[in-house]
């Protein structure tokens, strides 16, 4: 080893010693053959050809110094580095094409590997697990657990410790206005099991911090200490003002820990003991089928995850077995802490693998005009390759030598590649979705990415390089030594530059397709009809049961919001809702309509709101039968439906006066209105239930109610004056989530709109690659060429005819690639369909201009060297060998 380090260290002395070494056998040689009575000169010529080649004897000695690879490595990077220095224009696009289809596909590996493989920050995370319910019959998984539930976990061997945590919301008063932010309630052994470490502090102590009328106290999140304690080192032991109570703060988290669930964030936690405090569910901590907790555990020493998910697989059904009631068909999963919640996993690996062939396919489209490149650069360099085999190089050593180029070529493109993905995934990051719960979208490349991005693109330059390495070193030597041009029968054959640029049009006809019906699709979604009118209205939320208000006094509060709200310049009318159309967690449960007989109908399931009087007529939903609800406090035992449930629950829908029964209540149908969208844009009608919202006054919900204030103007404009009418009555209320109806249908048709930024951006990409890729083909084939053109011409072929056949060499190469790309997308296109807004996944329009855009395209790519080829002077075509 220190021999082989000693060489590198004096790599210049030992090719001096060789050289000298061989020179003085050539000499012996020499004189030997001069002995013999050969002249001088003849003596030398005979001695060099008995001592062979001086390159391969000097490989030969340079292997017994160092590992003959790393030598050839060394003088590959070196020669290629001064090959491309010569051309770097090749460098430069060669880095660009395949940069972008490196970035492309590790973007969508960097938001799947932090979505789905993320590390939590926590010591030991390979033990951290999370507990979930699931249903066998339906199959789903990633539900939440009853606190029974838990206690019979607790039982499992193969766990140690298990800690359960509830999200609530939470009004945090400190520098500035008061604002909502996210927490947890958890059991005492939360910090113990989960591990995050603290930067200062401690977590919570079972024995002091959580017993019922202990002093509240609260850990805070390294973010929110940041941004609303201005990081004072100092604040352990002093109050935080929470829900309008003073908590005292014990300890502050390390940065990077916001909870065990990925894509679920808190910014601070209190002890169970304080969930009254925090508008918990108390009164439902014993039941059985009220399921409202999540949980997290840490694995035994020495116990896998497949052993304990074995032992609580058996819990499970022990419990089903004894409490049939609320644990039939129900089972428990375990999973490794800090990944997307198993329910929401399969429809985002159907969103990534979707993306992830996108990207696939933008990275093949890049990586085949590299090739060509490759393929073009080969060409040009025939008579240097030949002369290298002529004299003695091995195939195989040129091949390794062809094949470090083009991986020189691609690792810039991967450095700009990881560039432009930590770029989108900045901008990713910035996505607003409609849910009042805390979604964390941020996203980070990590080094898992970083690494990928590194094999892909070492792995580009060998494969897409490998090809034209293989054809530059397979030649005829004489015709390589003479240059000789391909031309007359020989360039008429379907070369492998043709067959790349056939796959890169047909990967753009895809891109192209899948693009055109994404964006017609947010194009359409614009103009469905989504029950409701959506200009001019305001959106702002509260929650006074967080300020310890009671249900009297929060109706009290609420209507002096909404008739101080209404009293102002340019507001038309004001109303309150639980929840807000498009948002995706609205509430559901089940109810049975009463026939005509007095009995129960088949059971059905409806949308739940709780609305005052006016949502309707704010909102722009038409009374078909029936009246409002009465202003003031109207009878909690009268209901409003929607047409759709009216016609799939009442024969001839009918409802007006009839009764239905909702959690043992026998509620009437006071009125009948038309439909709306209620979750998503693309959804068909749901049945939908409209209580008075003087229910919702009882307690906290997770997303509080919203004030809808339809204006006369600019709805936006009327934010900070409905927010400071709101503080005017109560400043320690927290108004968040101020946006217009309109951000709100934005929010709805934010997946579709970056699907379709992500599809139209992959498809503009395609677009560039694959024209610059026909003009280099039809470009290479008219230099190579020239001479039949000449002759051509200079027998009589008019220009005309020229341009035409160059053309139509461009078209057919296009005319393939789209077929193929059609019958690729058709199927493609299948799998988005259930992302597609208002038009088919087999569009007409969109698979017959994709294809016609991209034949428009080609043709003028083509254009340029057709009409070259047809302007050349014959007599200089001639001379042009």
């Amino acid at each position: 080893m220190w021999r082989r380090l000693r060489y590198w260290l004096r790599i210049a002395e030992r090719e001096r010693l060789l050289r000298e070494e061989m020179d003085v056998h050539l000499a012996m040689l020499a004189d030997e053959f001069q002995e013999d009575g050969m002249s001088r000169k003849d003596a030398e010529a005979a001695a060099r050809r008995q001592f062979g080649s001086g390159i391969r004897f000097g490989e030969d000695s340079r292997q017994m110094w160092i590992a003959r690879w790393a030598g050839d490595l060394a003088q590959d990077v070196l020669y290629a580095g001064r090959s491309l220095r010569r051309q770097p224009g090749l460098a430069v696009v060669a880095a660009l094409s395949s940069g972008l289809g490196i970035a492309a596909c590790a973007l969508i590996f960097g938001v799947a590997n932090h979505a789905l493989l993320r590390t939590l920050p926590v010591e030991e995370p390979s033990c951290a697990v999370s507990l979930y319910g699931k249903n066998i019959v339906r199959g789903k998984s990633g539900q939440s657990l009853s606190y029974p539930d838990v206690e019979d976990l607790r039982e499992a061997r193969s766990l140690r410790g298990i800690a359960i945590f509830s999200l609530t919301p939470g009004t945090v008063a400190a520098a500035g206005d008061p604002q909502r932010y996210w927490g947890m309630v958890v059991s005492a052994n939360y910090f113990d099991v989960a591990r995050p470490g603290f930067t200062i502090g401690r977590g919570f102590d079972s024995a002091t911090d959580d017993r019922p009328g202990g002093a509240p106290v609260v850990v805070l999140s390294y973010s929110l200490w940041q941004a609303r304690f201005a990081g004072d080192r100092q604040l352990v032991g002093k109050p935080a003002v929470i829900n309008g109570r003073k908590m005292t703060v014990i300890g502050v988290t390390k940065p990077g820990f916001r909870g065990t669930e990925a894509m679920l964030y808190a910014d601070f936690w209190v002890p169970l003991s304080q969930e009254q405090a925090m508008g918990g569910f108390s009164a439902n901590k014993h039941d059985r089928g009220s399921q409202w907790l999540m949980a997290t555990a840490r694995l035994q020493d020495g116990v896998s995850l497949a052993e304990a998910s074995a032992e609580v697989e058996g819990i499970g059904l022990r419990l089903s077995s004894a409490y049939p009631e609320t644990n039939k068909d129900r089972r428990f999963d375990l999973q490794v802490a800090g990944r997307v919640n198993p329910g929401a996993r399969v429809m985002l690996g159907v969103f990534f693998l979707m993306l992830l062939i996108v990207a696939g396919l933008v990275h093949l489209t890049s990586c085949a005009n590299v090739a060509n490149m490759l393929l073009a650069r080969s060409s040009a360099r025939r008579r240097e390759i030949a002369t290298r085999l002529a004299i003695g190089a091995g195939r195989g050593r040129l091949v390794r030598q062809l094949l470090t180029e083009s991986v020189l070529l691609a690792l810039p493109g991967g450095l700009l590649g990881y560039v432009l993905a930590h770029w989108g995934v900045a901008t990713l990051s910035l996505a607003q979705l409609p849910f009042s719960a805390p979604i964390d979208l941020t996203l980070a490349l990590d080094t898992r990415a970083m690494l990928f991005a590194a094999i892909l693109s070492v792995a580009t330059g060998v494969v897409f390089g490998l090809a034209p390495a293989l054809s530059a070193t397979k030649m005829s030597l004489v015709g390589g030594l003479k240059e000789e041009a391909e031309w007359f029968g020989k360039s008429r054959r379907f070369t492998l530059r043709n067959a790349l640029v056939v796959a890169q049009v047909a990967v753009c006809t895809v891109l192209l397709v899948c693009s055109g019906l994404f964006l017609r699709s947010v194009s359409a979604a614009y103009r469905i009809d989504l029950g409701f009118e959506r200009n001019n209205l305001l959106l702002a939320s509260f929650d006074p049961s967080l300020h310890g208000y009671t249900p009297p006094m929060a109706e009290a509060l609420v209507d002096r919001i909404v008739a101080s709200v209404e009293a102002l310049p340019g507001v038309r009318s004001v109303a309150l809702g639980s929840t807000v159309p498009l948002n995706l967690e609205g509430t559901q449960n089940a109810f049975e309509p009463e026939t005509e007989d007095g009995g129960e109908g088949a059971r059905a399931h409806a949308e739940i709101y709780s609305v005052s009087h006016g949502y309707f007529d704010t909102l722009g939903i038409r009374f078909l039968q029936g009246e409002d609800f009465p202003r003031g406090a109207p009878s909690e035992d009268i209901v409003i439906v929607n047409r759709t449930l009216a016609g799939r629950a009442f024969a001839g829908g009918n409802a007006l006066g009839r009764y239905l029964r909702y959690q043992g209540r026998r509620l009437r149908i006071a009125a009948v209105v038309a439909d709306s969208k209620s979750r998503t844009i693309g959804e068909d009608a749901r049945n939908c239930l409209y209580f008075p919202i003087a229910r919702e006054m009882r307690g906290s919900t997770m997303s509080g109610m919203t004030l809808l204030v339809r204006t006369a103007g600019e709805p936006l404009a009327f934010a900070a004056t409905v927010r400071e009418q709101i503080r005017r009555i109560d400043q320690a209320v927290a108004v968040f989530q101020v946006r217009s109806m309109e951000q709100q249908v934005e929010r709805a048709l934010t997946m579709a709109r970056l699907t379709a930024w992500l599809f139209g951006l992959a498809g503009a990409i395609g677009v560039v690659i694959a024209a610059a890729g026909l003009t280099g083909v039809i470009g290479f084939s008219v230099a190579r060429r020239t001479k039949e053109i000449g002759i051509r011409m200079a027998l009589g072929a008019r220009p005309g005819l020229v341009l035409l056949s160059i053309l139509r060499e461009g078209l057919l190469l296009t005319s393939l690639g789209a077929a193929a790309g059609l019958a690729l997308a058709a199927a493609l296109a299948r799998m988005a369909a259930g992302f597609l807004y208002g038009i088919s996944s087999t569009d007409s329009l969109t698979f017959i201009a994709a294809p016609l855009l991209l034949l428009s395209i080609a043709l003028s790519a083509c254009y340029l060297p057709a009409r070259r080829a047809a302007q050349l002077d014959p007599l200089r075509a001639l001379r042009h060998e």
